[in-house]
C-alpha cells in the first residue's frame, strides 16, 4: 500500500535563486544520495512544484511512501545528505525540518474507475 502526502512550504521571493540552485543540485549532482535517503526512510516517489503568490512563492511537495512513518524516519536520519539537506532548507527557506511537518488532512482522493 501506497501512502500519499501532499504539504507545502513558504519560499520568499529574494531566495527563489538560491531555491533553484538547490532543486538543481537536488536533481543532479547529488541525485545518488537523494535516492538513498529515500529509501532509508521509505519514500518511492516525490515531486516538487513551485508556486507564484502576490508576495512570495509556495514549495509543493507530492510523496509517496510504503509507511506512515517516512516524516519521523527523515528526522532521525543522520546521513551527511540528510543534514546537508536539511540545513539548506533551513538556510533558504527558513523552515526546520528536524521539528516535523505537519501534514495536510486529505479530504479527496480520486481515482479513475478500472
Amino acid at each position: 500500500m501506497k501512502f500519499k502526502y501532499v504539504y507545502s512550504f513558504p519560499l520568499a521571493k529574494n531566495m527563489l535563486q538560491e531555491w533553484l540552485k538547490f532543486a538543481k543540485e537536488v536533481n543532479t549532482t547529488r541525485n545518488n544520495e537523494f535516492t538513498k535517503m529515500h529509501a532509508r526512510i521509505g519514500v518511492t516517489k516525490e515531486s516538487w512544484y513551485l508556486k507564484e503568490n502576490k508576495n512570495d512563492f509556495e514549495v509543493m511537495v507530492y510523496t509517496e511512501a510504503n509507511n506512515q512513518n517516512f516524516s519521523e524516519k527523515f528526522q532521525n536520519d543522520k546521513s551527511d545528505f540528510s543534514d546537508w539537506f536539511k540545513n539548506e532548507v533551513i538556510r533558504i527557506q527558513n523552515y526546520n525540518l528536524n521539528e516535523g511537518v505537519k501534514m495536510p488532512i486529505k479530504v479527496l482522493d480520486w481515482v479513475e474507475p478500472s
